[in-house]
C-alpha cells in the first residue's frame, strides 16, 4: 500500500504539532525553574528528562521529513515549509 502525499502531510503536521507542544512545555518549564545557574540537582534532572522527552517528537519529525521528501521527490526544505505553514507557523518571509 503506497501512502498518498495528503496522508503524509497529515502525519507530518501531527508530528509538527507534537514537536511544537514539546517545545512549549520546555519553555514553560524553563520559565518555572528560572535561571539555570541556581538549579538544584533535582531541577537539573527534571530539565534533562523533559529535554529528552522533547527530543523524541523532533527526531520523529526530522526523520519523517527526510523520508517523505525522498519518497515524493520533493525538496526537504520546501516540504518542511509546507508542513510548518499547515501547522499554523508564520513563515519567516511573512513574519
Amino acid at each position: 500500500m503506497e501512502i498518498e502525499l495528503s496522508d503524509a502531510l497529515d502525519e507530518l503536521v501531527e508530528l509538527q504539532e507534537a514537536t511544537d507542544e514539546a517545545h512549549a512545555q520546555l519553555t514553560r518549564l524553563q520559565e518555572e525553574l528560572g535561571d539555570s545557574a541556581g538549579w538544584t540537582e533535582e531541577q537539573q534532572v527534571t530539565w534533562r528528562d523533559a529535554w529528552e522527552d522533547a527530543r523524541e517528537p523532533w527526531w520523529l519529525l526530522d526523520s519523517a521529513l527526510d523520508h517523505y521528501a525522498e519518497q515524493f521527490g520533493m525538496d526537504r526544505e520546501e516540504l518542511e515549509a509546507t508542513v510548518q505553514k499547515a501547522a499554523g507557523h508564520a513563515l519567516q518571509d511573512e513574519a
